[in-house]
């Protein structure tokens, strides 16, 4: 079966949970609630910005990206 990978923020804890068990409560080694997806198991590096990846929408002349271009 498929598994979720995640890591504690505190004690850098990395664990793996089979799909549809639901989210943890806590760290199963430090019990810290500052726990997220590790970065590996999200498809890609964090990079600020929302995660969304290099591609966001089109540059037309209207867009932000766009004016800047001119």
């Amino acid at each position: 079966m498929k598994q979720r990978k995640f890591q504690c923020a505190d004690c850098q804890h990395a664990w793996e949970l089979t799909y549809g068990t639901g989210r943890p409560a806590g760290c199963p080694e430090c019990g810290s609630r500052n726990i997220h997806r590790a970065d590996e198991d999200r498809g890609y590096a964090r990079r600020g910005g929302g995660g969304r990846g290099p591609c966001r929408g089109p540059a037309g002349p209207g867009s932000a990206r766009g004016r800047q271009s001119q």
